[in-house]
């Protein structure tokens, strides 16, 4: 399949737009670039493709602009059946007349590949190209996974194979001490262990409930003991605790006596003392430092002196800056501008004696108007070209003629006539004719065409015949058998199928059930023999007799009688103790044999449906035995079912070989019919044509005599056309001769009068154009320098103006300030006055400076003064408040006053924990308690204390544990149905363990059978892949790598990468970006091993150079082009120089842009 055009008629942001591809390029790679900047549509018009082949998607991301029903692509698509129009809507595939048609017109050619596997085969971009060079890692190099994930484009299948690995592993695996069916088996183990546990007996169950109630009031008891214990122990330990706090509160109280009478500082003062002191030797610092800048500062005020005149004078010093200027120039340029001025005269001199008139007395009467000027010029640049037009008008004339004569010579020698323009033979044409349609029907290859496929289809009817051995027999007797109809055959395959499963079930239901019936057989004598266990009705017999031994007592009365009823009653009650002793043995020998009666009926049904599944197996051989004897008694009648529709495929491929034969004899006779008809047909065009022939001539000899016949009228023909041509052709060169004449006369009138309207014709000759070309450029000189001449004689003058009003204005100025103007240079003295008009404003801004200065001083000493007033009130508050004189002392005050608040706080603290140990409602009280102590009689008594409460502590554990054991073995008895929910989560753990071990069988066989089709994968494909994907790596790789190679690893093999300089990595150890270029080399060789086997597909590559160099580039480029020899591929890039470099690897490459796309 190929892609001809793309119409994006209304699918995002596209509204009839198209994309054509064209024709395939015949003998050039089919490579196509769809360029375009970001946002500009390429990833949409990859969309559109896709969903042109499978449909638009029902929430498709491509409806922002036109709405979802009204979304339409179109294409032109090159099939296997031909170039079709298609168009694709919401609801389906449409032809080019928009009628619905099925979408196995596509799906057919894609071979059924889906949307998915189509973008993983056939388009790569920069993700999917990452993942496949971590595939390579994920795969360790095993060479059958790279090379089908290559073809397939499933890069994430190492990955999901290590997956599916791991999930059967954590199931289960050989050797391992861990994993899930591990856990299973232990969790039926502890089932199991608490089922045992909660099964007690009612003897136990009374033992218990009487230990719980009575250890539950020993309990209780020892609880409150050891509570009374508790609570001395804490009294004591309390009184001992707070007998040094009461020591260290009297030493506190000692302590704070002395400060009693010192105030408390208030808050925020203590804080602010600190910053207090700063600032009183702060201030008192600065205020000195500020007078005394006031006073240096007023003393350089009063010593500036100002020069008056100088100020007055300023403001002329800009305009005598500008003359200044002017006159410095003047005095550089004069003496250059005068001499240049001689320099142009003399040059205007020279020009004129060029021209031939030394003596003009008004050069610009000379210089020529630009109209004039425009003329000449026109008409010397248009006299080569007319010049040449006459000559070549000649020669052509004349090579014309000679032509004509060559021509009629030859026509004359080939023996035609000059005055006829027609073919002498008005059948020729109906000759001719005829003889192009016989050679389209070509009779002759179509006979030997169908005897060669004759010879053919015998000897594959004869080989097809031979296959059916031991039958034998002629292609007419194999189309005579009675062959049974498809339906018996199904049928009977069908029972035999059938029957053959169910006799394997039931076989097998047969021998479990057996094996299972044994086994319970083996489990009740077991019981019955080992623990002595009886069954119910065993028992029954066992009463049944003693009531019998106590009826024949009771009839008797006798020693005898009365020993048999005592042996009777002593067998009941052994049997009836063992029975209450062994009940669950006997429960469980009951159950044992309900299964076993079930398993007797389950193992006979087995065994009839083994019968009955028997019989109709061997009825259907029987029938298949019958109908191979009906179709021909030289088969075996052993035959299986499978084997008969083997032969009989045989018999309808030599019957299709029978057909074929003689579909090819046929059409040897319908060739022959048709050589016979065009010879007649040949025969009658040549009469008509008036040609003469042998009539026992055959058509071969009858059509080489035409042939030569329409080829010599073809000649004449030619040779006709030529002195036509060639005549029409001395005419067009007379036309052209007497135009190029007149155009040259035109051209003398004209230059005649262009002269005579200036001076050039003043003499009455009119002057050559050699002449006029050289005056022109005399004159082309000479207005330029005319033009200098009169501007430098102006701007001389102006510079001795600029020199003479610069000097009046300095002497001006020198004067009004006193200084001396007589014998100085003006450029000095105007110096003189600049600098004296400096210095005096350099004195003004000084004294304005230092008013400046002075002005800020004095408002810091203001400042100054008012933070002092505000420090002063602030320490008189402070000195006041503790009666002193200086903040030194009251820094000392403050101290002793934080010291008192911290003493007092100890003491509350203190007495708080005393009154808290002792327990009683004032300090004095405590006091007077603790004072009246014995400290070491309340030690002893703790000491004696501490060992009766470990002893009752003690005590009361092991009363606990007693009744919680007790009181939990009761919980476990019950009369709920904790046994049965046990059983419960026992029956689901197997379960589990039966599906999760389905689950890691098929697991453990899917990976097998994936391993072995990428092994077959892997032996199919590695000869012509590898070759291929290893010249691809080399190319890519820049000859960096030399190659691909395998090796082989245990049960594997791996793909080993060859290195230039000898060494060689397995594939898994290279580089992140080697791998990338290996898995491009990879997908390449894929996509050509593909393309070997099946109708190739077009190939999409999005953007995958971001990363390349232009190196790498050009050998990708490479890698495509050659992919483009055998299918269609297109990529898709903003980048706008790799466009180039496609064309500069492929020239023939196709570039389709998409810029500006609305």
């Amino acid at each position: 399949m190929r892609l001809r055009r793309l119409n994006l008629e209304r699918y995002g942001r596209f509204t009839d737009h198209c994309i054509d591809f064209g024709e395939r390029p015949e003998g050039g790679p089919d490579l196509h670039i769809i360029y375009g900047p970001n946002e500009a549509g390429k990833s949409t018009a990859l969309n559109a493709f896709l969903d042109l082949l499978f449909g638009i998607e029902p929430r498709s991301r491509y409806n922002f602009i036109h709405p979802y029903p009204t979304m339409r692509i179109g294409a032109s698509l090159e099939l296997s059946t031909g170039v079709r129009d298609l168009a694709r809507v919401r609801r389906g595939l449409l032809d080019g007349q928009d009628q619905a048609i099925a979408d196995g017109v596509i799906l057919g050619e894609l071979g059924g590949i889906n949307r998915d596997a189509y973008r993983a085969m056939f388009s790569l971009d920069d993700e999917t190209l990452e993942a496949g060079g971590e595939s390579i890692l994920a795969s360790k190099g095993e060479l059958g996974q790279l090379l089908f994930s290559a073809s397939a484009g499933l890069a994430e299948m190492s990955r999901s194979l290590t997956g599916l690995r791991g999930e059967a592993d954590g199931f289960y695996k050989f050797k391992a001490r861990s994993g899930e069916l591990s856990d299973l088996k232990k969790e039926l183990a502890g089932l199991k262990d608490e089922r045992d546990r909660i099964d007690t007996l009612a003897s136990e169950y009374a033992r218990l409930t009487e230990v719980r109630d009575r250890t539950s009031g020993l309990y209780d008891e020892a609880i409150a003991d050891r509570g009374r214990v508790r609570t001395r122990m804490d009294d004591i330990q309390r009184h001992l605790n707070a007998l040094p706090r009461l020591t260290a509160l009297r030493t506190l109280r000692e302590q704070l006596a002395p400060l009693e009478g010192l105030p408390e500082v208030p808050f925020g003062r203590r804080e602010a003392l600190p910053d207090l002191q700063k600032e009183d030797v702060s201030l008192a610092t600065r205020a000195a430092g500020i007078d005394a800048d006031i006073g240096r500062m007023s003393g350089e005020l009063d010593a500036v002196v100002l020069d008056e005149p100088a100020l007055e004078v300023a403001e002329r010093l800009e305009g005598l800056s500008l003359l200044k200027s002017r006159h410095e120039t003047a005095d550089k340029d004069l003496p250059d501008r005068r001499l240049k001025l001689g320099e142009i005269k003399r040059s205007i001199a020279g020009l004129l004696a060029r021209l031939g008139r030394p003596d003009e007395e008004d050069p610009h009467r000379l210089v020529l108007a630009a109209s004039s000027v425009g003329i000449l010029r026109d008409l010397i640049e248009t006299r080569s070209g007319i010049q040449a037009a006459v000559d070549a008008a000649t020669a052509e004339l004349s090579q014309a003629g000679e032509r004509q004569h060559e021509a009629e010579a030859a026509i004359r020698a080939a023996g035609g006539d000059i005055g006829t323009t027609e073919a002498g033979r008005p059948g020729l044409g109906l000759l001719a004719g005829t003889v192009a349609t016989l050679r389209s029907g070509d009779h002759a290859a179509r006979r030997r065409e169908a005897s060669r496929s004759i010879d053919a289809r015998k000897e594959s009817l004869a080989e097809r015949r031979a296959s059916l051995r031991p039958w034998q027999g002629s292609a007419d007797d194999l189309s005579a058998l009675a062959v049974p109809s498809v339906d018996a055959l199904e049928r009977i395959g069908a029972t035999l199928t059938t029957s053959s499963e169910q006799m394997a079930l039931q076989s097998g239901a047969v021998d479990r059930l057996d094996r299972e019936r044994r086994r319970l057989e083996a489990e009740i004598t077991a019981m019955k023999t080992v623990a002595g266990v009886v069954t119910d009705g065993e028992a029954a017999e066992v009463r049944a007799e003693r009531e019998r031994t106590w009826a024949e007592h009771r009839r008797c009365l006798d020693a005898e009688s009365a020993d048999l009823f005592e042996t009777a009653m002593r067998r009941d009650d052994f049997v009836a103790e063992g029975h209450l002793r062994h009940g669950k043995e006997a429960a469980e020998l009951q159950q044992s044999l309900r299964r076993l009666a079930v398993l007797d009926e389950d193992l006979r049904q087995a065994r009839e449906q083994l019968v009955e599944a028997t019989g109709r197996w061997q009825a259907a051989l029987d029938e298949l035995a019958a109908t191979i004897a009906t179709l021909s008694p030289a088969l075996s009648g052993g035959m299986t079912i499978a084997e008969l529709e083997a032969w009989l495929g045989l018999r309808d491929r030599a019957l299709e070989a029978r057909t074929e034969l003689k579909q090819a004899e046929r059409t040897l006779r319908d060739a022959d019919a048709g050589a016979e008809t065009a010879r007649t047909t040949l025969r009658t065009a040549m009469d008509t044509a008036g040609l003469s022939y042998d009539e026992a001539a055959d058509y071969a000899a009858l059509m080489a005599l035409a042939q030569r016949a329409l080829d010599r009228e073809t000649s004449l023909e030619g040779l006709r056309s030529a002195v036509k041509v060639s005549t029409a052709d001395v005419k067009t060169r007379e036309k052209a001769f007497e135009k190029a004449a007149t155009a040259d006369e035109d051209w003398q009138a004209n230059w005649v009068q262009a002269c005579a309207r200036c001076w050039l014709g003043e003499e009455g000759a009119t002057p050559a154009l050699s002449t006029v070309r050289e005056v022109l450029e005399v004159l082309a000189a000479l207005m330029p320098a005319l033009e200098l001449r009169s501007g430098l004689g102006d701007r001389i003058a102006k510079m001795e103006d600029d020199q003479a009003a610069f000097d009046a204005e300095v002497t001006g100025i020198a004067t009004a300030i006193e200084l001396p103007v007589e014998g100085v240079a003006p450029l000095r003295l105007a110096g003189l006055i600049q600098a004296r008009v400096q210095e005096a404003r350099d004195a003004v801004s000084a004294a304005l400076a230092m008013r400046r200065s002075l002005e800020e001083v004095h408002e810091r000493r203001r400042v100054i003064s008012e933070e002092l007033t505000v420090h002063q009130a602030r320490t008189v508050e402070m000195t006041t408040f503790f009666s002193v004189d200086t903040l030194a002392e009251v820094a000392r005050k403050t101290q002793e006053s934080e010291l008192k608040s911290g003493l007092s706080a100890q003491v509350e603290a203190a007495e708080q924990e005393i009154l808290e140990a002792v327990r009683v409602g004032s300090i004095a009280e405590a006091e007077i308690v603790l004072d009246t102590a014995d400290r070491s009689g309340l030690e002893a008594e703790l000491s004696q204390l501490q060992s009766r409460f470990e002893d009752k502590d003690q005590r009361a554990r092991d009363l606990f544990a007693e009744r919680r054991e007790a009181e939990g073995r009761i919980e476990a008895v019950g009369g709920d149905d904790a046994v049965a929910r046990i059983e419960e989560r026992r029956r689901t753990a197997l379960l589990e363990i039966e599906e999760r071990a389905e689950r890691y069988l098929r697991l453990r066989l899917g990976v097998l059978a994936a391993v072995q089709a990428l092994r077959a994968y892997r032996d199919q494909h590695r000869g012509s892949m590898m070759t291929r994907a290893s010249e691809a790596f080399r190319t890519i790789s820049r000859s960096s790598y030399t190659g691909l190679a395998t090796q082989p690893d245990d049960d594997r093999e791996i793909l080993v990468a060859l290195s230039s300089d000898g060494g060689s990595k397995v594939a898994s150890e290279l580089s992140k970006g080697t791998r990338f270029q290996l898995y491009l080399a990879l997908r390449v060789a894929g996509y050509h091993e593909f393309a070997r086997t099946r109708r190739p597909v077009p190939f999409v590559a999005d953007d995958i150079m971001e990363t390349f160099d232009d190196f790498r580039a050009e050998e990708a480029f490479g890698l495509f082009a050659g992919m483009a020899e055998v299918g269609q591929v297109v990529y898709l890039t903003h980048h706008r120089h790799l466009c180039a470099i496609a064309q500069k690897i492929c020239p023939g490459v196709r570039v389709h842009e998409l810029d500006g796309v609305r």
